[in-house]
């Protein structure tokens, strides 16, 4: 099951995880073929990027629902 972002339509943090982790693995082996290392490179940080995005994404709304919270407590 694929899990994509509801906002953007893109691949979610999960799917992207994993493809960063398939990639890495991919790189760290003796097989690498040296013609798609940039790509895969390049893939990499793409997902990387995206991972980011969503972490800071879901970082604001923490934030967001407990700064809500304590001024509803006060």
């Amino acid at each position: 099951m694929s899990s994509t972002d509801e906002e953007t339509g893109g691949p979610g943090f999960a799917e992207s995880l994993a493809e960063l982790e398939a990639i890495v693995a991919e790189l760290e082996s003796s097989d690498l073929d040296v013609d798609h290392l940039a790509g895969r490179v390049e893939r990499a940080s793409e997902l990387v990027r995206v991972c980011r995005e969503r972490l800071d994404r879901a970082r604001f709304a923490v934030e967001d629902v407990l700064e809500r919270t304590s001024i509803d407590d006060d």
